[in-house]
């Protein structure tokens, strides 16, 4: 079974139990004017997101970063901050709730949600990335806790870390898994038929660390009844996910949190899984005893959200006389942390788009000690297609063909790697129809040569 059918019949279970939405399985809507259902009241300023529930007696909360990559804190003075006007609370390792770690993403049991890190939440003295939360200060107003914040003093004890992709990418390492798929793939010898390609391009193509900036920030209000049970305001694209890993990771039962999130103001895979803040959030009302909001900054976002990894890739194709393909090769490496193990998936993408006779497909990781990467807009099928279709459109270059000519020759039959039948592909129609409105044929064929 493949990871898509696996995530598929996850999806399933998220249906509600009534006739689905005539939207999801219908066609008819693309080129029609269809309202949103949230349209007017986003326009008209009157959606409310995860920051902006009015909660009575609700404080504000703040987290104090580390600033080293790899260590251990061997003191925490929070004395002036204590006396700092306003202040509720500063919690710490020390009088945090005791919370289990949180679960990493398994495709067997997305339902039950997961989180970005599996690394314990404010629970010990150790250190794995700079900026990971030591603290959190609670206080009347937002004020307050971002100045008492200032005023905590962390002392550690530095160890060396490994945060350099550059100077580490040599010391990959084939992981166990690619999303649930081997990763590693080799059909015929694509090296020997390289080799003897009539046309070839050989390149590196290399894609940079990414952060998320959605409008929204990522926040959350978070309350707990007398009875126990607590609820949230999150902004999350996961609900159901996020208040299962929440009731794993503070003993709950699955109908003692609830999760609300009505709008998310932008998430691209970045608000999918749980992050420290949320916890965290929770965490402080229940130090506190009163409801206790925490709204990430822009900084507090690059340090404690991760986006996109680093990636570096070679792509090799060989080509005979007629343009057929004769030897895909693409290798190469992405980032990922030992508390995350995220290695985005850009060798799924060759696997399934072109027909080759050869084909060779391999991806290794390198584990650095940074903020967990995650999702981001498209993950590994980004940056995977954008080294496969720039070599192809070099290779094209190369042989003098129009590039669009050469993707439609190599435009398989069944799936290259599995065999098996697709259940519908309009990429040629696509490609055609969209040369017709792009006026491709009357082109500027030379690169660059068009402003």
């Amino acid at each position: 079974m493949s990871v898509l059918q696996k995530l598929m019949e996850t999806v399933v279970q998220f249906m509600p139990d009534k006739a689905p939405d005539p939207l999801i399985h219908k066609h008819g809507y693309l080129g029609t004017p269809v309202s949103r259902v949230d349209g007017q009241r986003k326009v008209k300023g009157e959606a409310r997101f995860a920051a902006e529930f009015e909660i009575e007696n609700l404080a504000y909360a703040v987290p104090v970063c580390s600033t080293i990559a790899k260590g251990r804190i061997i003191a925490i003075d929070a004395s002036d901050a204590e006396r700092s006007p306003g202040v509720i609370a500063i919690v710490t390792a020390e009088n945090a709730p005791k919370m289990k770690r949180p679960p990493l993403m398994d495709v067997r049991h997305m339902d039950k949600g997961f989180a970005a890190s599996d690394l314990a939440v404010l629970q010990d003295d150790e250190i794995s990335w700079d900026g990971q939360p030591v603290a959190v200060v609670v206080a009347e107003t937002l004020e307050q806790a971002e100045h008492s914040a200032s005023l905590v003093r962390v002392e550690y004890v530095e160890k060396a870390a490994r945060v350099s992709f550059e100077d580490l990418k040599a010391e990959a390492t084939v992981p166990s898994a690619v999303m649930g798929e081997d990763p590693e793939l080799e059909i015929g010898k694509p090296d020997k038929a390289f080799a003897a390609a009539a046309f070839k391009v050989d390149n590196v193509y290399s894609t940079p660390h990414y952060n998320h900036n959605a409008i929204e920030p990522h926040a959350a209000i978070a309350a707990w009844d007398e009875d126990g049970r607590l609820t949230v305001f999150d902004s999350t694209q996961f609900v159901n996910g996020c208040k299962h890993a929440l009731a794993g990771m503070f003993g709950l039962n699955g109908d003692d949190v609830r999760v609300i999130a009505p709008f998310v103001g932008g998430g691209f895979g970045g608000k999918a899984a749980l992050w420290n803040h949320t916890a965290l959030c929770a965490a402080a009302a229940k130090v506190a005893n009163r409801p206790v909001k925490m709204a990430l900054s822009r900084e507090d976002v690059f340090r404690l959200i991760g986006g996109r990894t680093p990636s570096e890739q070679r792509v090799a194709l060989g080509a005979d006389k007629d343009g057929k393909f004769a030897a895909i090769i693409h290798t190469g490496v992405t980032a990922t942390t030992t508390h995350a193990k995220f290695p985005e998936q850009f060798s799924l993408t060759p696997r399934h788009l072109y027909a080759s006779l050869t084909m060779s497909v391999g991806q290794k990781v390198v584990n650095l000690d940074t903020v967990a990467n995650t999702w981001m807009r498209a993950p590994g099928e980004s940056i995977g297609t954008f080294a496969l279709e720039s070599a192809i459109d070099e290779l094209a270059y190369a042989m003098k063909i129009d590039p669009v000519e050469l993707r439609r020759l190599n435009e398989p039959d069944k799936d290259p790697t599995k065999g098996t039948e697709f259940s519908s592909r309009h990429l040629i129609e696509a490609y055609r129809r969209g040369a017709e409105k792009f006026g491709w044929s009357g082109r500027p064929a030379e690169p660059c040569s068009q402003r």
